[in-house]
């Protein structure tokens, strides 16, 4: 049972900037700012009570920042990085600097998803649309004790509205928008009797491409998603209720929108076989500028993704002092991408190829595979709250069981155009990880004397994990050119399978000094832990190769920070510093061989910076709020660090003697981390003489300059850029309606939210590292559209 402690805090603190429902009416009489209740720390408390840096986005924020889809959260909370297509393809989510990349499917998130207390065992699951959210709260810094499932870089925690038994309620809207934007949302509360209640939500969303693929004359990126929510509540009890949760998503994506911008050894080398050409330079392609939003080639990819989520909230209310909460969840995520990668040398816009040369080539495939990846994962917790007047404790245990399967099997080809080239390789990636994880965990606060609160917790955590799984060939990593095609070796190779575990104690340990009912200041260490795995075996079904596990890596976070409100309640301002370390850092990178990428332990990273935001409620009708991350992320020891294009390689790097290229990365900055980041808010609320509430709002948002890739490549780098987005809204008098034209990047501004390499699986003709190059993923133009929503009953 999450209980209502700390009743004096909770009556005279407000929430932090992003926490608080913007205004829609003006504040007149009253000049304050509202509360709004967390539960970041498994109690009911206000932003302000909570000893660590946690944002919480609140459901008014949501609709007026237009912030339909998970990915959007990327653009109005600094600090954060959260990419990926509609669907989570080729997601990238990181706090403070930290992260995981998606593309390497054995290595656990750092920042760990979840959905009403339950961790989502596939975070891509997490990407579908915000329909019936209640709130979102973000925690940064490591958290050991505060959640079932450990994470080493934060915790983004998403509510949906809880059923009720009493309220009958409901909701109709529709958002409309450029690139043919339709995307329809209904939901409502129906009580079942004094003991019974029902939500439900259903959504459809659909947009055209961005994208414009000028070889194939379509628009890539097309989506179109479906989904609903349902939660039952049984309360028989004030001290007794039980939530069954069930939710489906499925979300269709055709068409990639990444746009290439350099090739390598391997394409240079085709384009010449197929097309005769003799000199390399003439086979370059003519690059695309991202920014137009143009990519080409004669790929046919689709994505189907599909979700499917169980859970079981109890919470009981033993006696006044204990209380019990069970969490259990069944989960299912399954997509399947089916890709046919034709030529990259079509004569069209973009391609530069000799006027002599047969550009018949396009619809020849030169890269035919799928992917077929599921996640189950089944997990429990049991919690035991205790409270009295100056002691709060959750003793804990979880347990997990997540199994991972992804099937990929591909073949790269290209024959019958030129009679003197013959080209045939195929391959195939199989991997099953299946993830046994247990722990036990305590977290309490304890109240000195007034105003002083220590707040100490640890946690022992024992992650197992079965790995069967390689990426192998049927004769080699890719035959030569010139070689006659032969039978392919029949697939079932016994793949060498791994078990290995991980165990580790973390804690927290933490003071909170209140030097009045409105400002406090805390100080302490958190620590965390993500547990290691396996690479991905390579080479042919004869001689696989297995690489050694990697380790685990370790999290040490201090911070101190301050948190208050002023200007009698007018002001509420909180900020922090910090001082983060891991050592044995799991960093991705890729393969010298092969088509994917592994994971190595970098020595240490360390991360320091400083984050605050403020919300001032400026004048009866004008708010004012900010939030703002200075993050200086480092390699403090990297050497031998990988070093993989060629044209990086002449710029940077060092053959190591082995044919490797290396070079040291100690003191450089982590990629996917801005240091600078911010956000700017104004909002203009009024009322017209009819009873109509209005406001206009304006944001502006800034991303410093980032590297994308682990080695710094200096060619996939984005500057710093700025997005101003903008909204007008109108609420009916008794509040049962809502109009809200809004506006996303209304200046057009040109930017990149991802990176990925090319290569050619490590042919021994173009070297160990050889590599294509690499594509990138711009930012959305400018969008705009309006939202109509219309809310019924309430009574």
């Amino acid at each position: 049972m999450i209980k209502n402690t700390h009743a004096r805090q909770i009556a005279h603190k407000t929430a932090l900037a992003t926490a608080i429902a913007l205004l829609t009416t003006p504040v007149m009489a009253q000049m304050q700012l509202e509360e709004v209740i967390v539960t970041a720390q498994k109690r009911q408390q206000t932003v302000q009570d909570v000893p660590s840096s946690v944002t919480a986005i609140s459901e008014e924020m949501l609709e007026k920042t237009n912030t339909r889809d998970f990915s959007d959260l990327n653009s109005i909370t600094s600090g954060i990085t959260i990419t990926g297509g509609a669907d989570g393809f080729g997601k990238v989510i990181r706090i403070r600097g930290v992260g995981t990349n998606s593309y390497v499917p054995s290595i656990r998130p750092a920042v760990g998803i979840f959905l009403n207390e339950v961790p989502l065992g596939a975070p891509e699951s997490a990407y579908n649309n915000m329909a019936d959210i209640e709130r979102i709260e973000i925690l940064k810094g490591p958290q050991a004790t505060l959640f079932g499932k450990e994470v080493s870089s934060g915790a983004i925690s998403l509510f949906t509205k809880r059923p009720d038994t009493e309220v009958m309620e409901g909701y109709v809207e529709g958002n409309f928008g450029n690139f043919n934007r339709q995307e329809y949302r209904v939901g409502g509360n129906l009580p079942m009797g004094d003991q019974f209640g029902l939500r439900a939500s259903i959504y459809n969303n659909q947009r055209d491409g961005t994208v414009r693929n000028i070889s194939t004359g379509r628009d890539d990126g097309e989506s179109d998603g479906t989904g609903y929510r349902l939660r039952f509540l049984w309360q028989p009890s004030d001290s007794f209720n039980a939530i069954l949760s069930y939710e489906d998503h499925h979300i269709e994506v055709e068409g990639s929108q990444s746009v290439a911008q350099e090739y390598g050894d391997l394409y240079y080398t085709w384009e010449q076989k197929v097309l005769g050409i003799t000199d390399p330079a003439d086979s370059k392609l003519n690059i695309l500028d991202p920014a137009d939003r143009k990519t080409a080639h004669s790929a046919s990819t689709s994505r189907d993704t599909k979700t499917k989520i169980w859970s079981m909230n109890i919470e009981w209310e033993i006696n006044d002092e204990w209380s019990l909460t069970s969490i259990t969840s069944d989960q299912d995520y399954k997509t399947f991408v089916d890709g046919q990668d034709g030529s990259n040398f079509t004569s069209s816009e973009g391609v530069n190829v000799p006027a002599t040369a047969d550009t018949s080539v396009g619809p020849y495939k030169i890269n035919d595979f799928f992917q077929d990846s599921r996640t189950d994962s089944f997990t429990q917790e049991l919690r035991f709250t205790y409270e009295s007047e100056n002691w709060s404790s959750i003793i804990g245990a979880f347990y997990a069981d997540t199994e991972l399967i992804s099937y990929v099997p591909f073949s790269v080809m290209i024959g019958a155009i030129n009679p003197d080239l013959i080209f045939k390789a195929a391959g195939v990636s199989d991997i099953t990880d299946d993830v046994s994880e247990w722990a036990i965990f305590t977290h309490n606060i304890y109240t000195l004397r007034e105003g002083l609160d220590i707040t100490f917790g640890l946690r022992y955590s024992d992650v197992e994990k079965d790995y069967v799984g390689g990426q192998l060939t049927g004769w080699g990593p890719l035959a030569d050119l010139n070689t006659p095609p032969v039978p392919i070796t029949p697939w079932g190779a016994s793949i060498p399978g791994s078990t290995d575990s991980w165990d580790e104690i973390t804690g927290t340990i933490k003071v909170t000094w209140w030097l009045n009912d409105e400002v406090s200041l805390y100080g302490g260490w958190d620590r965390g832990f993500k547990a290691g795995g396996h690479n991905v075996c390579k080479g042919t079904e004869d001689l696989p190769e297995c690489p050694e596990p990697f380790d685990s890596e370790i999290a040490d976070n201090f911070e101190v920070g301050f948190k208050g409100r002023f200007l009698d309640n007018t002001l509420v301002w909180n900020g922090a510093a910090f001082y983060q370390t891991y050592d044995d850092y799991q960093v991705d990178i890729q393969d010298d061989e092969g088509i994917g990428l592994s994971i190595q332990n970098a020595a240490k990273v360390e991360i320091q910076g400083v984050e605050t935001e403020f919300q001032w409620l400026a004048s009866d009708n004008l708010l004012l709020d900010a939030n703002i991350s200075y993050i200086d992320a480092r390699w403090d020891e990297y050497k031998n660090a990988g070093c993989l294009r060629p044209q990086y390689q002449e710029i940077a790097c060092e053959d190591d003697g082995t044919g490797n290229f290396v070079q040291d990365l100690s003191g450089k900055r982590l990629n996917y981390n801005s240091p600078l980041s911010g956000n700017l808010n104004l909002t203009w609320s009024d009322q017209f003489s009819n009873g109509v509430n209005w406001y206009a709002r304006g944001e502006y948002a800034y991303r410093g300059d980032r590297y994308f890739f682990p080695d710094l490549d200096p060619d996939v780098r984005d500057g710093s850029y700025f997005l101003l987005n903008a909204s007008i809204g109108f609420t009916g008098e008794t509040g049962n309606w809502d109009v809200i034209l809004w506006g996303k990047n209304l200046t057009g501004e040109d930017y990149l939210i991802s990176a990925s390499r090319n290569r050619d699986a490590g042919n021994p003709a173009f070297g160990p590292t050889s590599i294509e190059g690499y594509r990138v993923s711009a930012g959305e133009d400018a969008t705009y559209g309006v939202t109509l929503k219309y809310r019924f009953g309430g009574v």
